[in-house]
């Protein structure tokens, strides 16, 4: 799933030729799999779109001095579990936790048990995401994901140089491919 779509593109770029939407639409791609890459890791694929998530591995679940196991699945926000184990060591059966007894915030998941304080290993089942489309997804996101495609498409048009020229001014300014204004605390 792409972050942004061809329209917010060409608006933002102030263009409504369709000559270009191939190469929009691939550096539309390019920077929607940047942004998994800068958000979750460097395998992430569609990191923020709503999917059901099955089996999921987790090795550093802890609990809390309450004896409440918790843990944190790879997705941006949790919205239903549909299953939940965990053991202490390898050596250990799989216990199966009653998901009536467990909530979520966000990306983080308790179970409301009575643990020794250590770390498990958990396999949680669940749907989690912020969003099917576009249209779904929060609007800083998509923001992000329009303005570094546009900082593609002018980095395409300049000979892929970290310069971006300025027609008006007649001259070349240095810039960063990633825009302070979509980092989250304004530095690389």
């Amino acid at each position: 799933m792409d972050y942004t779509d061809l329209a917010r593109v060409k608006r933002a770029l102030g263009n409504t030729e369709t000559s270009e939407d191939m190469l929009l639409a691939e550096l539309i791609t390019r920077a929607s799999r940047a942004i998994d890459r800068k958000c979750a890791n460097k395998f992430a694929t569609d990191y923020f779109q709503t999917a059901a998530v099955g089996g999921e591995v987790l090795q550093n679940a802890q609990t809390d001095v309450q004896g409440r196991l918790l843990c944190w699945p790879h997705t941006p926000a949790v919205q239903a579990i549909a299953a939940l184990s965990y053991r202490t060591s390898p050596q250990d059966s799989w216990r199966d936790v009653d998901v009536s007894l467990v909530e979520f915030q966000g990306c983080r998941v308790t179970a409301w048990l009575s643990l020794p304080r250590r770390q498990h290993t958990v396999t949680i089942s669940y749907t989690g995401g912020l969003g099917a489309t576009v249209d779904d997804l929060p609007a800083d996101l998509v923001e992000a994901a329009t303005v570094l495609a546009v900082r593609f498409y002018r980095e395409v048009k300049s000979g892929l140089a970290d310069t971006i020229g300025v027609a008006e001014l007649g001259m070349l300014q240095y810039t960063k491919a990633w825009r302070a204004r979509i980092r989250k605390d304004g530095r690389s």
